[in-house]
């Protein structure tokens, strides 16, 4: 039977990857009863998981209930820029100490990756976060996977998923051929470059798009 730490750890990772991936929307209020039923545990590793993500910014309180936290345009910003700067270090770094076998896993998902834009929205947004997630693995560094994880909060999620145009996704599929290609070449100031642009430039369509 799992501890209560385990449980804890593992209500809180259920309910962050729901809130990081958009099923759980911002403003949605959390009810600790209906989660311990939907994940069959009892309502105290709810309560302490969700006491976790008030110290991650995820959730608030308000009125005597849990809802998610709803980020500024200026919070927003500041995540991306976070974002944009670790990842293309991680692309930089990917260059250099990246492995063969990780680079046969960049390559195994390139196709998807490259063409995303012809999937369903959940399947965009679960190949997105493939291709990216181990491009950082591949930079070997792993303070800087952690702060990646860490700074998770407002990625590529159903909601922005769901804002794309056709265009747009297909010109975002083209940036993850470009990143793919620098990284075969081992170009470290091309991958930083383009790593950070693809950063960038879904920032803007957030901005525009949901401010």
């Amino acid at each position: 039977m799992p501890t209560m730490d385990r449980l804890v750890t593992q209500v809180y990772q259920q309910l962050r990857h729901e809130i990081v991936t958009g099923v759980l929307r911002p403003n949605q209020p959390i009810v600790e009863a209906d989660v311990a039923e939907r994940l069959k545990v009892s309502r105290t590793p709810v309560r302490e998981s969700l006491q976790r993500l008030a110290t991650d910014g995820m959730v608030v309180s308000q009125r005597r209930r849990w809802v998610v936290y709803e980020f500024s345009a200026d919070e927003v910003r500041e995540i991306y820029e976070v974002r944009a700067a670790l990842e293309g270090e991680a692309a930089a770094l990917a260059c250099q100490r990246m492995t063969e076998e990780l680079m046969a896993g960049i390559d195994e998902i390139e196709p998807a990756a490259t063409r995303f834009h012809t999937v369903a929205r959940d399947e965009r947004v679960e190949i997105n976060n493939r291709f990216h997630g181990l491009i950082v693995q591949a930079s070997g560094n792993s303070r800087l996977r952690n702060q990646v994880e860490q700074n998770q909060l407002y990625y590529f999620n159903r909601q922005v998923a769901a804002m794309y145009s056709q265009e747009e996704l297909a010109e975002s599929s083209r940036q993850h051929g470009e990143l793919v290609d620098a990284l075969r070449q081992r170009d470290a100031e091309r991958a930083k470059a383009v790593a950070h642009h693809h950063v960038t430039d879904a920032l803007a369509q957030i901005i525009t798009k949901l401010f």
